[in-house]
C-alpha cells in the first residue's frame, strides 16, 4: 500500500473549520478534543480516498499571542481603553490545549513558528463591510469590531523544508497539503518532479489557477459530516449540496474549486 504524509497549515485550518462551524452549527466554541477529532477525521478521509497508510501528520502553527495590550478603543466615550491579557482569553487557552493534544498524538509532528514582536489593531472584515454598505456608522463601532493582527514567522519555511525532505528522501508516495496559499507552489513543483503525487485540500475554499496548476489533484472531505460527528450533533442548517452518506461516509459534493464558500 502507498504511504502518505498529511501537511496542515494550522492558521488556514482554523479559519476554514470555524467558518463551517459558524455556518452550519451552533456558536459554541470547539473544545481541544473536538478539534483533534476533526483533524483526525480529515486525515482519515484522505487516507481512505487515496488508499494509503499514514507516514505522519505535520501540523504547522504558531503559539498563541502572549501579551497584555490596550484595546483599540474604550468601552464608552471618555473612558480609558481597558487592558487585554491574552493568557486569559479563551482562544489562547484552547490553542495551547489543542497543541498539547497534538504533541501527544501518535504519528503527529507539531511544527511551531513564532509570532512577530509587534502587531496592530485592525477592523474586522465584517465591520468594514457593514460600514461600506451603510448598515453601520462609525459611532456603532466598538472594541469588539477590532482584532489584533500579528505576523507569523517561519511557518511557511518549515512547511516548505518538510515537503522537500519528504520528496527528496523518497519517504512517501503521496503528499496531501491542507492549505490555500500559493507560496507553496515551488515546493509542490519540486515534489512532483521527484515523482510524489501531490494533492491539495483547500477545505472547500476557493483556489487560484496558480495553485491548482501545480498539484496532481484536489480533494476536500465532507467537513459538515466530520464536524457533526465531532460535536455529536446534527447541523442546525442543512447544506443544499449535502447528500445522503455513502459507504465511505462522504456525501456527494461539488468539486472544491467550484465551491463558493469564502471566509
Amino acid at each position: 500500500m502507498k504511504t502518505a504524509a498529511v501537511l496542515i497549515d494550522g492558521g488556514y485550518f482554523d479559519r476554514r473549520v470555524n467558518f463551517f462551524k459558524r455556518k452550519y452549527f451552533n456558536d459554541t466554541p470547539f473544545t481541544a478534543k473536538q478539534l483533534q477529532d476533526v483533524t483526525n477525521a480529515i486525515v482519515g478521509a484522505h487516507l481512505r480516498k487515496f488508499k494509503s497508510t499514514l507516514y505522519r501528520t505535520y501540523f504547522y502553527d504558531c503559539p498563541p499571542l502572549d501579551k497584555s495590550l490596550r484595546y483599540a478603543m474604550p468601552d464608552s466615550p471618555g473612558e480609558q481603553a481597558r487592558t487585554w491579557t491574552t493568557k486569559k482569553h479563551p482562544p489562547y487557552v484552547l490553542k495551547n490545549e489543542f497543541h498539547d493534544l497534538l504533541r501527544k498524538s501518535r504519528k503527529t509532528a507539531l511544527r511551531l513558528g513564532a509570532l512577530s514582536a509587534s502587531g496592530e489593531w485592525n477592523l474586522t472584515s465584517y465591520a468594514l463591510k457593514a460600514l461600506l454598505s451603510g448598515e453601520r456608522q462609525w459611532t456603532d463601532i466598538t472594541k469588539d469590531d477590532f482584532y489584533y493582527n500579528v505576523t507569523q514567522k517561519m511557518v511557511d519555511t518549515k512547511l516548505g523544508v518538510d515537503i522537500s525532505s519528504l520528496a527528496l528522501k523518497k519517504q512517501v508516495d503521496t503528499i496531501i497539503l491542507i492549505a490555500g496559499d500559493s507560496d507553496f507552489v515551488p515546493a509542490a513543483k519540486m515534489a512532483r518532479k521527484e515523482g510524489v503525487d501531490f494533492i491539495l485540500d483547500p477545505l472547500w475554499g476557493n483556489t487560484t489557477s496558480t495553485l491548482t496548476e501545480h498539484v496532481d489533484g484536489l480533494h476536500s472531505p465532507d467537513l459538515v459530516s466530520i464536524i457533526s460527528a465531532a460535536l455529536k450533533e446534527a447541523p442546525s442548517t442543512r447544506p443544499a449540496w449535502w447528500g445522503e452518506p455513502q459507504a465511505a461516509n462522504e456525501p456527494v459534493m461539488p468539486e472544491p474549486q467550484t465551491a463558493a464558500l469564502d471566509d
